[in-house]
């Protein structure tokens, strides 16, 4: 194929994978997130790799955009508690935790400080078995959070510890996604999708209670 047919490819790959998501699961979803604003919870997010930059995007999103003006020339001072916050920003803290308790305790020992019952977890990876993130989720489930797995894999070890699996289905013959990264692009693309869904109707909901 040359790389006209490559990027067609592409997008009907992306399109089918996107398609085929459950939309019941989605408003499962933005239904959590919507009650963590309204509850004033926080919402922690972690993964690993390329995952960290979908991790800071979603804090920058929830964080900010629901909470400014369409023009973004005014914030909206009746804001209330409600934020995210990504496990994965302080290298100082993820290597201290590496060097004491091993890199699977990366994200779980920061929960323990920080994270109470009823607030979200949020984790991203695509195989759905990365220890530190099963540790995290084992966790979070003792103290009574929300948590949520967005993946690529149905059959993960995740799915037994979650109260919400969003599962990306799909497979890719497109290069750089086959094997072990099978449909990984289309799976990082969808993630932001999923994500900006939530900010979308959070950002409609505040709005919607500053004008009555």
């Amino acid at each position: 194929m040359n790389i006209v047919e490559l990027i067609e490819l592409y997008k009907l790959e992306s399109r089918k994978v996107f398609n085929e998501m459950s939309t019941k699961d989605i408003s499962k979803f933005v239904d959590i997130m919507l009650s963590a604003y309204e509850k004033e919870k926080t919402v922690y997010v972690c993964g690993n790799g390329g995952n960290v930059a979908s991790a800071e995007n979603f804090v920058v999103d929830f964080n900010m955009h629901p909470f400014v003006s369409e023009n973004k020339g005014i914030s909206n001072n009746s804001r209330n508690n409600f934020h995210a916050v990504s496990l994965c920003n302080s290298g100082g803290t993820l290597t201290g935790i590496t060097n004491d308790l091993g890199f699977e305790s990366v994200f779980s020992e920061q929960l323990k400080y920080q994270a109470t019952p009823g607030d979200v977890l949020f984790c991203f990876s695509g195989s759905g078995n990365s220890r530190n993130i099963i540790k995290a989720l084992d966790f979070a489930r003792k103290i009574g959070m929300i948590s949520v797995v967005i993946t690529r894999n149905q059959t993960c070890k995740a799915k037994e510890l979650v109260d919400l699996l969003l599962y990306v289905p799909g497979t890719s013959t497109f290069p750089g996604q086959v094997g072990k990264n099978n449909n990984n692009f289309h799976y990082e693309d969808t993630i932001s999708k999923v994500t900006h869904i939530a900010v979308g109707l959070l950002k409609q909901r505040v709005q919607n209670e500053n004008n009555s």
